[in-house]
């Protein structure tokens, strides 16, 4: 189920931090082209020669992902099959099982907070939508990536198509016919300026270079002049991502979230989401919806190339070619979706009601706790996770979270993919390779603002591992492999609200 995106917000059986979710590759995936020197049928596009490299011809966009010359680029027999095999396992069931076309993208909307992505959602195109609840999100999945190609490259080093590299999807919506252009960043916390947005978005870049240049087009907005209602930031929009999921409201903040892919601008969205509903108000509306992935490609002040590329070399041999240096340069380097991209507008018919237009903002609590926790290891638990929660990668999250000295000050032991309590975890052969549960720890500082969004939870792995003879070692605190802990802002109100709620479950020693 986690392969269809049924990684929720924490609620319940929900997936945060959760090991086995599978994280997005890093890594472009190189793929032999055609011949060296030699353009694939997707050259037909426009040609044009290239200043630095001998040799070094090439052919480029009109600096839009998604027209009719990126597309020839995207059909391209070998480029078309590494989009394949790179796509990410929630991508590709979502893909699959919508049925989404070549060349095309297209929306779907669920109304309920437990639902299988996807399976047990609806077409959005002309659809009469009826919000009776508290949740409503859209999600778009498009056939190719979302980062789309901008060029092909053609030289002495070899061939080669170009993407450029996305964090950012800007949406427009319409309602009634009248647009909204707020044009605010969604990334990190929901009160943030536009600025304290952007610099919180930063934080998804792997390196100095596109640190600089998604700034830069952040700040400028999309290059053809058009403000958005909002652009929203993550870092699961990049190699192998084919979804950009809108959660516009939820009875339960992280329930709307699918982890990891919307967690980073889902809090800020809904707040956003929150503001046109006061403004339209009450009753039937016509919305009409679109997104438009936004990358970055270019050269920045170390020299280094900001790209992804698709090849029949390695990644490196193109970088280090002047004339595909000077190719990148030529393409422009804050590149848009076309307005035109067959699917990625949507029209549909909304009826809210007036208990969704008071302007009431979603506000984080603390995660719930398992019903079904065995009885019997409750304390254990409870006071192993409370006397670990300080040290290793909780602690260590907590300090670089929370302002001041925070310590953990409530446990909150959950259901995590469907199983609580202690787990015994074997290898493939049967040998017992360790036990370990799941935790949240709250966090805060003394003295704090009960209204301040300074206090933190934090989801970590409590573990005991089995020493070379067997026998069991000390419970150690630890993050989800190659993911870390998961950790969210939160009102130090709730953490309090927490502890009294769980009161009846806490143990007398503890």
């Amino acid at each position: 189920r986690r392969g269809d995106c049924r990684a929720r917000g924490e609620r319940r059986a929900r997936g945060m931090g959760c090991a086995s979710a599978k994280p997005i590759a890093d890594d472009v995936g190189v793929v032999r082209g055609g011949e060296r020197g030699a353009p694939t049928a997707a050259a037909a596009v426009t040609t044009r020669a290239v200043s630095t490299g001998e040799g070094a011809r090439g052919t480029s966009m009109a600096c839009v992902m998604r027209d009719d010359a990126s597309n020839a680029l995207a059909n391209d027999a070998a480029y078309a099959a590494a989009v394949v095999s790179r796509a990410n396992a929630a991508s590709k069931r979502v893909c699959e099982r919508w049925g989404v076309e070549p060349g095309r993208a297209t929306y779907r909307f669920w109304l309920r907070e437990d639902t299988v992505v996807s399976a047990l959602t609806e077409d959005l195109h002309g659809a009469d939508v009826r919000v009776d609840g508290g949740d409503a999100s859209l999600m778009m999945c498009t056939h190719g990536e979302l980062e789309a190609p901008c060029g092909m490259y053609v030289g002495d080093v070899g061939s080669a198509i170009v993407v450029p590299v996305v964090y950012a999807v800007d949406v427009y919506l319409a309602v009634d016919g009248v647009s909204f252009t707020n044009g605010h960043v969604c990334a990190g916390e929901p009160d943030f300026s536009k600025l304290q947005a952007i610099q919180s978005a930063l934080s998804v870049c792997a390196n100095e270079n596109e640190r600089v240049l998604l700034e830069r087009a952040l700040k400028d907005g999309p290059k053809d002049g058009s403000t958005p209602w909002c652009t929203v930031v993550g870092d699961r929009f990049g190699v192998g991502a084919h979804l950009c999921h809108l959660p516009l409201m939820s009875d339960h903040l992280d329930g709307a979230i699918l982890d990891p892919y919307s967690k980073m601008y889902a809090h800020s969205l809904m707040w956003k989401w929150t503001d046109v509903c006061k403004k339209i108000g009450a009753g039937t509306h016509k919305v009409t919806i679109r997104c438009a992935p936004r990358g970055v490609l270019g050269i920045a002040s170390n020299d280094l190339c900001v790209c992804r590329v698709t090849g029949d070399k390695p990644e490196e041999d193109f970088m280090r070619d002047a004339g595909f240096r000077s190719f990148i340069q030529s393409l422009g380097s804050n590149l848009s979706t076309s307005s035109s991209a067959e699917g990625m507008t949507s029209t549909f018919s909304l009826t809210i009601k007036e208990e969704h237009c008071v302007g009431v903002k979603p506000e984080r609590r603390a995660q719930e706790w398992a019903d079904d926790w065995p009885e019997d290891e409750i304390a254990e638990c409870f006071t192993i996770a409370m006397s670990l929660a300080n040290t290793g990668p909780p602690g260590a999250m907590a300090r670089s979270m929370v302002p001041g000295t925070p310590l953990c000050a409530h446990i909150i032991l959950p259901t995590t993919d469907g199983t609580s309590g202690i787990a015994a975890i074997e290898d493939k052969a049967g040998n017992l390779q360790f036990h370990e549960f799941h935790a949240w720890g709250l966090y805060q500082s003394a003295g704090a603002d009960p209204d301040a969004r300074t206090a933190a939870q934090i989801k970590f792995r409590c573990v005991k591992y089995e020493n070379d003879e067997g026998a069991p070692t000390q419970w150690v605190a630890e993050a989800y492999g190659a993911r870390p802990c998961n950790g969210l802002m939160m009102k130090n109100k709730y953490v309090s609200e927490a502890i009294a709620r769980d009161s009846a479950r806490i143990p007398s020693s503890s």
